[in-house]
Order: structure tokens, then C-alpha cells, then sequence
């Protein structure tokens, strides 16, 4: 008996194994078809084909770890077959995103990083109400928390201002009157305090728009 007589069955048996491992795996018995694998590959464990075949089998099955291991050794078997390097590709690139999405969850659940660090989702319209209500909150609630600590410092800077300065106390009195009815204004206001109500307005029209601004770009990058 010759040498291709004595390998004409072993092929013939493994052409058979994978005809019946893709009837399985038709029929949802992912199980069996793999088993039906692992017995073409004890046949034959350098066969290209069979491996490709178990890394279709395993990503399916969405075990990209599986995929990636067969894809690799059907490429070394056979590192001229286009479609076989592209399967690798991409589970190279699947396993790549699926660890960089676990550190980011890690890193959340430690608390590491800075204030702009991804964390967990942030609901963009609850940090335009907080930032409304009071400014830099928002920024604190995106976990941005230099920047909301900077504009919450602005505001309080403000209010001390209004507080120690002669006739401080009718700021309120007087930004009203000049919008209403300029000539009910009592006194007058000084440059100082004009300069705390410009910066702290221009703090909270910043922060009211940038909280939801970043609280989406966060999420997207999650």
C-alpha cells in the first residue's frame, strides 16, 4: 500500500467529520460539532482548514479568546490564506476592545484617575440642571472636579465680594432695578463689584453649557 492510499482515508475521514460538525452547528449543537472537531483534529492536527473552522465555531459561540487561538494556528499552518489572516485580525482587535472596555469599568470601580477620567455614564440633561441651579455642580457630577471646583471658587469669590463690600448687600436689589426700572437703583455699584457679577455670570452661562456638552462626550467615549 502506497503513501496517498494510506492518507486518502485519513482525509476522507476528516472531510466527513467536518460535513457532519457543520449539520450540528446548523441545527444549534454547537457542542457536538466541536467535539467533531477535536476529533478531525486527532486526525490531523496540522490541518489549516480544521482550525479555521473551530475559530467560526468558537466566535459564534462568542468565545473570542477560543476564536483568536484557532484563528492563530490556522494562520501558522497556513499564512497565505487571505480570509483565515483577516478572522485573526479581528479577533485580535475583538480581545483589544474587550480589554480596553474592562480597564475603563476597573478604573471606575476603583475610583481611580483624574477629574476628566472616563467613568461610569452620565445623564447629559441632569447635569444641565445641575449646573443651572448651581454652577460648576455639574462638572463635579461629570467627575470633572478641577473644573467644577474652578467655577464653584469663582462663585464663592463673588459672593464673599458682595458681602464685604460697602453696599454689597443690595447688589440683588440693584441688578434687578437696572432691569426693570433704572431708577429705583439705590447707589451705586462699585467697579469691583461690577467685575464679581460679570465673572460670575460669564461662570455660570459657561457652566450650564459645558456640563451636558461633557457629560456626552463622556458617554460616547464609553
Amino acid at each position: 500500500m502506497n503513501l496517498g492510499s494510506e492518507l486518502d482515508p485519513k482525509r476522507e475521514e476528516i472531510e466527513r467529520l467536518l460535513r457532519l460538525a457543520h449539520i450540528h452547528q446548523v441545527r444549534g449543537e454547537r457542542s457536538k460539532a466541536k467535539e467533531l472537531l477535536q476529533q478531525a483534529l486527532e486526525l490531523d492536527a496540522e490541518n489549516a482548514a480544521v482550525w479555521e473552522l473551530l475559530g467560526d465555531y468558537q466566535r459564534e459561540a462568542g468565545d473570542w479568546q477560543s476564536a483568536h487561538d484557532a484563528y492563530k494556528k490556522a494562520h501558522e499552518l497556513d499564512p497565505s490564506n487571505a480570509p483565515v489572516e483577516r478572522k485573526y485580525a479581528e479577533a485580535v482587535l475583538q480581545l483589544t476592545r474587550q480589554q480596553e472596555q474592562y480597564q475603563q469599568w476597573e478604573r471606575a470601580l476603583e475610583g481611580k484617575g483624574t477629574g476628566d477620567a472616563i467613568a461610569l455614564p452620565r445623564n447629559p440633561g441632569l447635569a444641565f440642571l445641575l449646573s443651572l441651579l448651581m454652577p460648576g455642580v455639574g462638572q463635579l457630577y461629570n467627575g470633572q472636579f478641577v473644573k467644577g471646583g474652578v467655577i464653584l471658587g469663582i462663585m464663592v469669590v463673588g459672593v464673599i465680594i458682595f458681602l464685604t463690600t460697602p453696599g454689597g448687600s443690595d447688589f440683588i436689589y440693584n441688578l434687578l432695578a437696572y432691569l426693570v426700572n433704572p431708577s429705583r437703583v439705590r447707589g451705586g455699584m462699585s467697579g469691583v463689584q461690577l467685575f464679581a457679577a460679570l465673572m460670575m455670570f460669564l461662570a455660570w452661562v459657561y457652566a450650564f453649557i459645558d456640563a451636558p456638552l461633557s457629560a456626552a462626550a463622556r458617554n460616547r467615549l464609553i
